[in-house]
């Protein structure tokens, strides 16, 4: 595994450095690479989303799920790894859910 510095575009002009593990062999990226943050958090609102649905189908009266998630670089771009996060520089997402709260 090889951990690469990737610049992610946030918009308006502002931009981040992201540590990213590079998956595979191959390279694929160089330090050239600018990512668009859509590419990561599009992804993690589609997960969060279904998971937060399966959650409330289940009916329970209070839920609380936690996802982890990291950052690779895949052919050339960023990428979200679902259930890979370990350590600081992840992604962590917690959804709370609760039937009062729903019936409002």
């Amino acid at each position: 595994m090889v951990e690469r510095i990737v610049t992610v575009d946030l918009g308006d002009g502002m931009r981040i450095a992201a540590s990213a593990e590079q998956q595979g062999p191959q390279l694929v990226a160089d330090e050239s690479v600018v990512a668009k943050l859509t590419a990561v958090t599009t992804p993690i609102e589609k997960v969060s989303r279904d998971i937060l649905e399966a959650v409330k189908r289940a009916s329970p009266s209070r839920g609380s799920v936690e996802l982890g998630f990291a950052l690779a670089i895949e052919q050339g771009q960023l990428i979200a790894l679902f259930g890979k996060a370990r350590g600081e520089a992840t992604i962590k997402v917690i959804l709370e859910w609760s039937a009062a709260t729903e019936a409002k």
